[in-house]
């Protein structure tokens, strides 16, 4: 059998992380052409906008509803810490309120740079005395309950959109409404009864061949059963329910816009945000979704672009530069309670 750490004639130690150097070099590369792309596109639109009309609305907007949705990041936050909170209790049940809220935070620093803010995971990282693929299970279902209240509005949003409503083609608007229908069956069902996708994954584990980490990471789904899922779904549609009013509020302090059209309007645009990780935090991808579906309202380009990035700066961006002081401070936890 060959030795992975045979010298080389010069007699050095040959590297046996070739595959990990070139997994990190091929992330940095991504993570290269996803900074260019949004740097790309939000180019393209500031320049189209143009910078001033930009400048001007912002120092023209009404900053006391500006305030309001920033006020709005604190009980935002505090669902999602809640969320969070309950679903790391259900397997560390001694869990201090400062280890929840450190890793939620170092959670956004991560996913700000990583392909559909999968580095959220790393919040696994520095949590103690669990299995680590447990943790990084328990990451995803809160991540699959965020996105859950994100397909329901976001699907009734689109399917509300006046061009399907009103003077729309009638094949399209009724299976527009059988594609929803399914949607929303499909999520409330996993919500009402989450023990029958439990048994479900368990049973295609058996036939994959690392099963015994599969098994692991899904066993953060064993506590979870239909009053605990209901009570996740619940924080996670009122956490997005409070993002729209920010989303709303934002754009009413630019240009006047009623809430139901702002909800159709801003729920439309976060589930193609949440559909195209293509960019840094959505950045980009966001302020163009928004400035388009707004545009069908009357909402201006200006009032639609701003409103976006603020969002994002208020939602994405600031626990995210919160994180990296946490980050700062943290040191990677083993899985037998010690640092």
């Amino acid at each position: 059998m060959p030795n992975p750490f045979s010298t080389s004639t010069s007699g050095e130690i040959a590297s046996p992380s070739k595959p990990a150097a070139g997994f990190f070099s091929r992330a940095r590369v991504l993570l290269g052409i996803k900074v260019l792309l949004t740097l790309l596109v939000l180019g393209l639109l500031i320049a189209t906008i143009k910078p001033r009309e930009i400048l001007d609305a912002v120092i023209g907007a009404r900053h006391g509803l500006v305030l309001i949705s920033l006020v709005l990041v604190v009980p935002n936050l505090g669902l999602r810490a809640l969320k969070w909170g309950y679903l790391l209790r259900r397997v560390k049940p001694k869990a201090p309120v400062s280890e929840i809220l450190n890793t939620m935070l170092v959670g956004f620093t991560f996913a700000v740079v990583t392909p559909g803010q999968l580095g959220e995971f790393g919040r696994a990282f520095f949590i103690s005395g669990r299995p680590r693929l447990e943790l990084i299970g328990l990451s995803f279902i809160d991540k699959w309950y965020n996105l859950s209240a994100i397909v329901l509005g976001g699907s009734l949003g689109i399917l509300l959109l006046p061009g399907l409503v009103f003077d729309g083609n009638a094949y399209l608007f009724i299976s527009c409404c059988i594609l929803v229908a399914i949607f929303w069956a499909a999520a409330i069902l996993m919500m009402a009864s989450p023990r029958w996708i439990r048994d479900l994954l368990y049973a295609i584990n058996v036939m994959l061949p690392s099963r015994d980490k599969v098994k692991v990471l899904l066993s953060g789904l064993d506590p979870i059963y239909q009053r605990q899922s209901l009570i996740l779904g619940g924080l996670g549609i009122i956490h997005y329910l409070v993002y729209i009013v920010q989303f709303y509020l934002l754009v009413l302090s630019f240009q006047s816009v009623s809430f139901f059209d702002a909800f159709r309007a801003a729920s439309s645009t976060i589930f193609v945000k949440a559909a195209l990780p293509i960019s840094v935090g959505g950045l980009g991808v966001g302020e163009t979704a928004s400035v388009a579906f707004f545009r069908i309202f009357g909402v201006s380009s200006v009032a639609a672009f701003n409103a976006s990035v603020m969002l994002f700066s208020m939602n994405i961006l600031l626990p995210a530069v919160i994180g990296v002081f946490v980050l700062l401070r943290l040191r990677i936890a083993s899985e037998n309670g010690h640092e």
